[in-house]
């Protein structure tokens, strides 16, 4: 029997370069509609995971982060998710700001 794979989309927030991880789906064409619907816009990268959890995939979105870029730093950098993406679509709007990326 073959493992599960979980679809998560990888984003960045255009104005602060925040990074951002959210679930996307079970299939790959389920995760591209979510992000084109959830992030309006704004570029994002579909990752297959073998997890589900958030904080599972959260660790090795960073560890890859790790091993492309060498630097701590940047792969400690702290994801938003789902509720600190809205949030931040609700400052936005209340700012005065297109979420038209």
């Amino acid at each position: 029997m073959g493992e599960r794979w979980y679809y998560w989309l990888r984003a960045t927030e255009p104005d602060s370069g925040r990074p951002y991880l959210i679930y996307g789906g079970l299939t790959e064409d389920e995760a591209r509609q979510k992000g084109l619907e959830m992030l309006g816009g704004i570029d994002f990268k579909i990752d297959k995971l073998r997890t589900r959890n958030l904080a599972l995939a959260s660790s090795q979105v960073k560890g890859g982060k790790l091993e492309r870029t060498h630097s701590l730093k940047k792969a400690s950098e702290r994801l938003g998710h789902t509720k600190s993406l809205k949030r931040m679509k609700q400052k936005r709007r209340t700012n005065g700001i297109s979420d038209s990326w």
